[in-house]
Formats: C-alpha cells, sequence, structure tokens
C-alpha cells in the first residue's frame, strides 16, 4: 500500500472519530456540539486542566468546530502516510484505518513526554560538566577549611588504635 493511499485510509479513521464524538455530543447535550457551552459539558467542579473564568465560556461556534475537525484529519491522515513509508511492507488498509482512529491520542501522548525527554537530554549533556565540577569543588572546600577543623575531621592515631583493639568503634566504654 502506497503512503498517499494509508494517509486517505488514516484520515477516514479520523473522519470515523470525529463522527462518533459528534453523535455522542448531539446524545448527550440533544443539540449540535458547536452550540455547546463550556458549563453545561461537565457538573461545576474545578478541574486542573481549567483555567479560572473558562467555566462559562460562550459556544465555540461551528467555525472553530470545522477547524478542529480538520486538525484531527489531518493529524489522522499524516500520521497514517508516515506509517506506511516507514514500513510500507506491513501497511494494510485495516492498519492504516486503526492508526487513522487513534492518531490523536498517540501524538497527545507522545507530545507529553517531550519535556521529559528534553530535561533528561540537558541533564546528560550536563552530565560531564558536572562530572568535572565536582572534584574542583572538593578541592575549594578543603583549601578553605581551617586547619583545625581537618585536624578535627582525621581521626588520631591514638583513636584509630583504640577503635582497633576493642572492636568499638573508637567510643569509650
Amino acid at each position: 500500500m502506497e503512503w498517499l493511499m494509508a494517509a486517505v485510509v488514516g484520515t477516514a479513521g479520523g473522519l470515523t472519530m470525529e463522527a462518533v464524538d459528534v453523535i455522542k455530543a448531539i446524545k448527550w447535550h440533544r443539540k449540535m456540539p458547536w452550540n455547546v457551552q463550556s458549563d453545561t459539558v461537565d457538573p461545576p467542579q474545578r478541574r486542573p486542566d481549567i483555567r479560572p473564568g473558562e467555566e462559562s465560556l460562550p459556544a465555540p461556534g461551528w467555525k472553530a468546530y470545522c477547524v478542529a475537525g480538520a486538525l484531527r484529519l489531518l493529524v489522522s491522515g499524516t500520521l497514517a502516510g508516515v506509517i506506511a513509508a516507514s514500513y510500507p511492507q506491513a501497511t494494510v488498509p485495516f492498519v492504516s484505518y486503526i492508526m487513522g482512529l487513534g492518531a490523536l491520542a498517540a501524538v497527545q501522548q507522545a507530545t507529553s513526554l517531550v519535556p521529559l525527554m528534553v530535561k533528561s537530554a540537558g541533564r546528560a549533556a550536563l552530565g560531564n560538566v558536572v562530572d568535572a565540577a565536582q572534584p574542583q569543588s572538593a578541592q575549594f572546600q578543603t583549601a578553605s577549611e581551617p586547619p583545625q577543623a581537618r585536624a578535627e575531621a582525621q581521626p588520631s592515631a591514638e583513636t584509630a588504635a583504640h577503635q582497633e583493639a576493642t572492636g568499638t568503634g573508637g567510643g569509650l566504654q
């Protein structure tokens, strides 16, 4: 199957998902989804994904809904086409259709991992810098300590002999 045909079949999968969403919205709200106001979608609860003031936004209208639907079809077709171009021998119409159905969720999950990957890459890149800086900071700390503090940090020969002889770790009994 060619990538262009897979993209068309994937777009059909995205169209199916969009149709299911419209059907669910019509059954639930008894009106077209672009006429549904945000305060009627869920019971009034405080959710972390809603900013203050978003609870009472007006209905988005049919133009915004059509743009969202077109973008979903674009994502579905693009993902199915890219996978078909990458693996042409394994792509059949059913697989392309399933990819189109789940394309939006797959892209949302992948993009939620991007900050984690960037953070990991940044730590890996900075790892060599941090490793090189740690011995230098240890040298500065020992040089800046007063001689008395360094002497207290090192056990005396008398304490070491007592530790070996009694096996008590240097404590007095």
